[in-house]
């Protein structure tokens, strides 16, 4: 299965946690009261809900490269003041400044040239408007997938699922450093940074694992590959790792993301 090809699936893997960012994410962005907003890269809704609650006079425009997850949306929210769009990241399908405000959230690791989309959402952004971005602190603020990833190591003999880990575990601007420079590189005024701190409480183990057997994504795809025994090596592994010799219980994991904001020069 292609990455993100899957709507439904990318809900139980990742729609939870976007969720329970957007919130935190929107409230560091400060769009206003009012304006129309562009959702870059916007999933399966996440962002443009939470848009829709925070910015009761705005509209808000969904943009993502699936027609999948568009019409996933499309079908999931009847707001007349939301509409999505299938459109590239790298090649915005809107004229010079059309936004008051131009938000992404957690697709800059997944673009494969994020410099021309910081570009675009500026370019679609009107002088004095918004541009902001987050995405997971991969290299300490994501224990959700660093538990996953050290258990495939420490349990499956694969060269190969080695270097997919490396591979997950590092992105382009991946520190608040390297976004902040993202931003300024891109013509952009004001940068702030901040991070987002959030917390994920999960009933118990299976709800933690379900989504690693989806098959969703790269991680998401590991466990489905492994013939059963090395399958319930690496569950057994995992299981050790977050809940010690002790029975099955409640948990929560924390999680980080850095977020940079702009403002295009009026």
């Amino acid at each position: 299965m292609p990455e993100f090809a899957n709507p439904d699936l990318y809900e139980l893997w990742m729609g939870r946690w976007s969720t329970r960012l957007s919130k935190p994410f929107v409230d560091f962005a400060r769009p206003g009261p009012r304006g129309r907003l562009l959702d870059l890269g916007c999933g399966t809704g996440a962002l443009s809900a939470t848009l829709m609650d925070a910015v009761p006079g705005c509209v808000v425009v969904g943009v993502d490269p699936s027609k999948d997850y568009v019409a996933f949306c499309r079908e999931r929210f009847s707001d007349e003041r939301l509409g999505f769009e299938v459109g590239d990241a790298t090649d915005l399908p809107f004229d010079d400044a059309s936004f008051d405000a131009t938000l992404s959230m957690l697709i800059l690791q997944e673009i494969h040239d994020a410099r021309l989309a910081a570009r675009e959402m500026r370019r679609v952004t009107r002088p004095d408007g918004l541009v902001c971005t987050c995405q997971w602190d991969f290299a300490d603020g994501l224990p959700m997938l660093a538990l996953f990833w050290d258990a495939v190591l420490a349990t499956v003999p694969d060269d190969g699922l080695r270097a997919r880990a490396a591979e997950v575990m590092e992105v382009d601007f991946p520190d608040p450093d390297a976004l902040r420079g993202l931003w300024n590189e891109s013509g952009l005024m004001d940068v702030e940074i901040e991070a987002l701190e959030i917390t994920m409480d999960f009933a118990g183990f299976e709800d933690y694992w379900r989504p690693f057997t989806s098959g969703v994504t790269m991680t998401s795809s590991v466990a489905g590959r492994l013939d059963t025994d090395a399958r319930e090596r690496l569950e057994a592994n995992l299981r050790s790792r977050i809940l010690g010799d002790g029975a099955d219980r409640p948990f929560s994991l924390p999680a980080r993301a850095w977020a940079v904001r702009g403002r295009v020069e009026g």
